[in-house]
C-alpha cells in the first residue's frame, strides 16, 4: 500500500509547486526513490547478517517513521496552503470524469500497460536469463546494477528533455530505447551484451517515473491530477504482476525467453508509435507558479 500511494502524494505535492522545471522536479524526486531502492538493501543485508531478519524489519520501519514521517509532515504539501488543516487549494483542469472521456489519457495508459509488462517482465527474470546463457551469478548480478544506475541517469537526462521538448516524443524516445534493451536482451549471451540491455531498460525503468506524472498535468491539469494518476498506476501495477508470469510460463513451456522477449520488444514499439497521436497540451489550465 505504502509503495503504490507514495507517488501519488509527492507527485501532486511538486507538480503544484513547479511549472516550466517540472520535469527536472519530478526527475530530482525519483532519484531519491531509486537511490533509496540501491543503498536500503544493502542496508538491511547488513543489519540481517548480524542481527537477523527480525530486526531488518524494526530497523527499516523504525527508519520511514522517524525520518520520512516528520520530514512529509514538515515540509510535504501543496503551493498556497498554510497548515495541515487548511482547504486544499482549488487548481485548473479537468474532473476525473472528464479525462477519462479523454483520448489522450487511454493513449497514455495504454502505453504505460504494456511498457510495464514488457519492462517489468524483463527486468524481473534478467539475472535467470543471463545465467541460463553461460554468465556468472556475479556477472549477472553486475547486469542488474548496471540496470539499476541507467534508471538513475535516464530519470535526470528524461527531466531535462521534458522541460525542452515535446513530452510525447520525449515518450517516444524512450520507449522505443527500452524496446531496443528488451530486443538486445532476447539474444544477449555475453556480458557485454548484457551490460548494454539492462542499461537500456534501466533508461526506460527511471524515465517512465516522471513522464507519466508530467503528461498528465500537461493534459487534465492539477483538478483530478491524483485520481487519474492512481488509475494509471493501477494499470501499471496490473501489468506489472503479469508479465513476470508470462514470461516465466513461456520459458517453462519452450525453454528460452527469447521469442516472448522478442515479441515483447516490438509490441512496445508499436505502442510507443501511439505516442505520435497525442495532440499539442491544453492552454486551459493556468498554473500560478513562477
Amino acid at each position: 500500500v505504502g509503495n503504490g500511494a507514495a507517488h501519488l502524494a509527492y507527485s501532486r505535492s511538486i507538480s503544484t509547486w513547479f511549472h516550466r522545471r517540472l520535469g527536472m522536479a519530478l526527475a530530482f524526486v525519483m532519484v531519491g526513490a531509486g537511490l533509496g531502492a540501491m543503498i536500503l538493501p544493502v542496508v538491511a543485508q547488513s543489519i540481517i547478517s548480524r542481527s537477523g531478519w527480525r530486526a531488518a524489519y524494526a530497523s527499516l520501519g523504525g527508519l520511514a517513521l522517524s525520518l520520512g514521517l516528520p520530514l512529509s509532515w514538515l515540509y510535504i504539501r501543496e503551493r498556497g496552503v498554510v497548515g495541515h488543516k487548511a482547504a486544499p487549494v482549488a487548481h485548473s483542469g479537468m474532473t476525473w470524469q472528464q479525462g477519462l472521456r479523454s483520448s489522450a489519457f487511454w493513449i497514455v495508459t495504454a502505453i504505460l500497460f504494456v511498457s510495464s509488462i514488457s519492462m517489468n517482465g524483463a527486468i524481473t527474470h534478467l539475472s535467470a536469463l543471463l545465467t541460463d546463457r553461460g554468465l556468472t551469478a556475479g556477472n549477472a548480478a553486475l547486469c542488474a546494477s548496471m540496470l539499476g544506475g541507467s534508471s538513475l541517469l535516464g530519470r535526470i537526462v528524461v527531466g531535462w528533455l521534458l522541460d525542452r521538448f515535446f513530452g510525447p516524443r520525449v515518450a517516444l524516445a524512450i520507449n522505443l530505447i527500452t524496446a531496443l534493451g528488451i530486443c538486445l536482451l532476447a539474444g544477449a549471451s555475453s556480458f557485454p551484451a548484457g551490460c548494454l540491455a539492462a542499461a537500456l531498460i534501466g533508461v526506460g525503468a527511471g524515465g517512465e517515473a516522471a513522464i507519466t506524472p508530467y503528461l498528465l498535468t500537461r493534459y487534465f491539469g492539477l483538478r483530478a491530477f491524483s485520481t487519474l494518476y492512481g488509475l494509471t498506476w493501477t494499470f501499471y501495477a496490473a501489468a506489472g504482476a503479469i508479465g513476470p508470469v508470462i514470461l516465466g510460463r513461456a520459458f517453462d513451456a519452450t525453454g528460452s525467453y527469447a521469442f516472448l522477449l522478442t515479441l515483447l520488444a516490438a509490441g512496445l514499439g508499436l505502442a510507443a508509435a501511439t505516442n505520435l497521436l497525442l495532440p499539442r497540451y491544453s492552454d486551459s489550465f493556468p498554473i500560478d507558479v513562477h
